[in-house]
């Protein structure tokens, strides 16, 4: 063997192996990182690539157009949550080949619309959006390849989600199998009820056992660091329902806030009242008790939406446009 072929081996990079058997950079990213459906001739394809081409890791790549690539990421800058799923994305960019730059933003469409256009000059690969915007032609005309992250921006726009009508359902399974009579439900969702799915879903299978829930929703961006407003509006909802024995909270810190509130008012839980939240089991610890959870798999849905993104990016187009993520459920002390 040649020293040019030697150092050619020692060279390789996943667009190698992807230009030698003839698919994108991504469905080789996900064959070597043992995600994704693919035939086992596909497999076998880009396995004996690698090995013939010398391939070992990331680590070992030179440095070249690759690793230059940027993926830029807007969403909110409050919340734990964010920071979670954030950091996940960087990761799943990382095993892409991909730069994260994270940019916050504050549910404001002309702060988003500023964004855009800055990114724009950065001449970003594409953009995981998972801020909230109203204004739906602006990104039916965008240019860059996004992907949107929990809340729908248009038809044409891919969309990485939870199942929320599954986690309606389940929350509602779960309080009626720990014996819940009486049904709370509250909100902060951005859409209104009538788009919220997880109330949608819950409302499905309580009314199968001849039950309706009381509905409670907070006005946009209500609850603050200090939980005032929110704190308000949920006592005002367990002093109009005292009796009351199960509730459903759209989001972990509403739910949160919603033990602390039952708590300073004497109730016992859950013996007096049972509590489901939803969201990452990684904040459920803070709580005392221990917060109930239909639980988001929040590294799916960044691998799911990085992995949609790069199809984007390198194919021009993407096979699935609304990507459902599964929910499961995690039973703690607060139900």
């Amino acid at each position: 063997m040649c020293i040019y072929d030697k150092r050619r081996l020692l060279m390789s990079t996943i667009k190698d192996i992807a230009d030698e058997v003839g698919i994108s950079k991504a469905a080789v990213s996900r064959i070597l990182n043992h995600k994704g459906s693919f035939s086992q001739e596909t497999i076998l394809k880009v396995e004996r690539a690698a090995k013939r081409l010398n391939y070992v890791s990331r680590n070992e790549m030179v440095e070249g157009e690759e690793e230059s690539k940027t993926i830029a990421a807007i969403f909110p800058d409050k919340g734990i949550y964010f920071s979670i799923l954030t950091t996940l994305l960087e990761k799943a960019c990382f095993n892409y080949g991909y730069n994260l730059l994270l940019c916050s933003s504050q549910y404001d469409n002309l702060e988003t619309i500023e964004f855009m256009s800055f990114l724009r000059k950065k001449h970003v690969a594409g953009i995981l959006f998972g801020s909230i915007s109203y204004d739906q032609e602006f990104f039916k005309e965008n240019s860059i390849p996004i992907v949107s992250i929990g809340h729908p921006l248009s038809e044409k726009i891919p969309f990485v989600h939870s199942d929320n009508f599954a986690s309606g359902r389940i929350a509602a399974k779960h309080l009626l199998g720990r014996g819940t009579k009486e049904f709370l439900y509250i909100s902060n969702s951005y859409d209104g009820l009538k788009e919220d799915e997880r109330y949608l879903g819950y409302c499905e299978e309580l009314e199968k056992a001849g039950c309706t829930p009381w509905p409670y929703i907070l006005k946009n961006n209500s609850i603050n660091y200090d939980g005032i407003n929110a704190s308000e509006i949920i006592t005002q909802m367990i002093l109009e329902h005292p009796h009351a024995d199960g509730l459903f909270a759209e989001s972990q810190t509403l739910a949160m806030e919603c033990v602390q509130a039952y708590l300073n008012l004497g109730y016992k839980i859950p013996q007096d009242i049972k509590i489901i939240g939803y969201g990452n089991s990684l904040l459920s610890r803070y709580s005392n008790p221990t917060l109930s959870l239909v639980k988001e798999n929040t590294r799916e849905i960044a691998f799911e939406a990085v992995s949609t993104l790069a199809d984007l990016i390198e194919n021009g187009k993407t096979k699935n446009m609304d990507i459902k993520v599964p929910v499961s459920i995690e039973h703690h002390q607060s139900s």
